[in-house]
Formats: structure tokens, C-alpha cells, sequence
């Protein structure tokens, strides 16, 4: 059906919404916005932040402090394997110094 103008001519130009869209029956949209909750439409997932992804670690305090020499421990090399040996007491070990130390190298590897 032609459209009527205001000057009382018609037009061959199909109105919005005369004929059912045929090319494109969805509309993809990311979540929480005004459009993921309109008919016809797909909501795309976030993408990926990559916390799972192996990340280089750079050298760390408890190498630098290990190949210096600043730990009070000993390697003791033996037939069932290695032992650390420590050169002071437990009891007298400054854990405020050396547990951060000590921990900073469970992520490190040699």
C-alpha cells in the first residue's frame, strides 16, 4: 500500500514495520543494557580477563636473598635426597624477617 505525504502525493516507499524483517530476525547485545531485555534478542557473554593465564614472575626477593648467602640455612646433601640444615636455632630465628622471605619463594622456581 503506498504511503500518502503531506502534500497529498504518494510514495512507493515501504513504511517501517509494513513488512516482517527477513535478513536479520535476532539482534546480538551485550548483557544488562536495555537491549538484552528486548524480544528477539541475544545476549553475548563477557569476555575472558585472563585470570587463569600462567603469568611470568620476576626474580623475587627470596632469590636474590638465596644466592647472596642471607639465609641462615645450610643444604645437606645426603643418599635419600636433600636436608636444610640451619646454622642458627629455630627458636632464635627472626620470623618477622624471614616467613615473608620464605613465602615470597613458594611461587618461585629455579
Amino acid at each position: 500500500m503506498p504511503a500518502v505525504n503531506a502534500l497529498g502525493k504518494t510514495s512507493h516507499k515501504p513504511l517501517p514495520g509494513m513488512y516482517p524483517r527477513t535478513k536479520k530476525d535476532h539482534r546480538v547485545t551485550e548483557g544488562f543494557t536495555v537491549k538484552a531485555m528486548m524480544k528477539n534478542s541475544i545476549v553475548v557473554g563477557p569476555s575472558s580477563a585472563g585470570s587463569f593465564r600462567e603469568r611470568p614472575s620476576g626474580p623475587t626477593a627470596f632469590r636474590k636473598c638465596y644466592k647472596r648467602g642471607d639465609f641462615p640455612i645450610a643444604l645437606e646433601h645426603g643418599s635419600q635426597g636433600n636436608r636444610i640444615a640451619w646454622k642458627v636455632e629455630i627458636e632464635k630465628l627472626d620470623y618477622h624477617h624471614y616467613l615473608p622471605l620464605f613465602f615470597d619463594g613458594l611461587c618461585d622456581t629455579i
